[in-house]
């Protein structure tokens, strides 16, 4: 989940000591956003997702970023060296699914000032906290320096999820078209039956092979940490690339 900061709440370029004062007087006190945003560098014209439609860098080196299909993050090299090694993506972009939450829960004190917009009232620090906890436990665990008991882990959205899908083809990873074996325009997903363990149907059962579908590359979305389910009648299976 992410805001595009609206420029227009960020205040307009001053000429001398008394247009500050008058401008200071005039205006109300600058917004949250305001606040926030710092000067942006410039923004990548695409991400892993496609074409960038929208960027604001809302901290230094901390990139918001929306396209077509997707939303996240992206971070500096600096940015990205202050994660641990478990919480970090190899190209330091995060998606808006559960990969955002690292970044939130690692920069808590931007993220605690920012509201999630919904009627919780939670900061988006939260709303992290709790998708990390729910999507990504053994991270959250290892980050967090606690362990959860086989209670909270049965309730966990992930486990249920799992088990619902038990049955159900489930997409471990995606491949875009800048993989050479890709065609434009297309994705090759691998999947496995009921997923992969510690969560899955799988891990109460012999671990499957996993396989590999066709996907067009606009149908691939999901909503935060939920994973997307191959459809046998519209993605058709293919041969494992050779190249992966």
């Amino acid at each position: 989940m992410a805001f595009a900061l609206d420029h227009r709440e960020l205040p307009e370029p001053r000429t001398s000591a008394f247009a500050t004062m008058q401008s200071t007087r005039a205006r109300p006190p600058r917004s949250l956003w305001s606040r926030l945003v710092a000067r942006s560098e410039p923004a990548p014209a695409s991400s892993p997702w496609g074409a960038i439609a929208d960027a604001n860098e809302i901290a230094p080196g901390i990139l918001w970023f929306s396209t077509a299909a997707r939303s996240g993050y992206r971070l500096s090299a600096k940015r990205q060296r202050a994660l641990p090694q478990s919480l970090r993506t190899e190209d330091g972009w995060y998606e808006d699914s559960s990969e955002w939450a690292a970044v939130a829960v690692v920069f808590d004190r931007i993220f605690d000032l920012m509201p999630a917009g919904d009627v919780s009232g939670c900061s988006l620090y939260q709303t992290a906290k709790e998708t990390l906890r729910n999507w990504r436990p053994e991270e959250y665990e290892s980050w967090f320096q606690t362990t959860m008991d086989e209670d909270e882990i049965d309730a966990l959205a992930i486990t249920k999820f799992h088990r619902l899908h038990a049955d159900r083809w489930i997409v471990l990873d995606v491949f875009d078209d800048r993989a050479p074996f890709v065609a434009g325009g297309c994705l090759h997903a691998r999947a496995r039956l009921g997923g992969d363990p510690p969560f899955g149907a799988a891990s109460r059962r012999p671990l499957g092979p996993s396989r590999w579908f066709l996907l067009e590359a606009g149908e691939f979305s999901h909503g935060r940490g939920k994973p997307f389910l191959i459809d046998p009648e519209r993605h058709h299976e293919i041969d494992e690339p050779c190249a992966v």
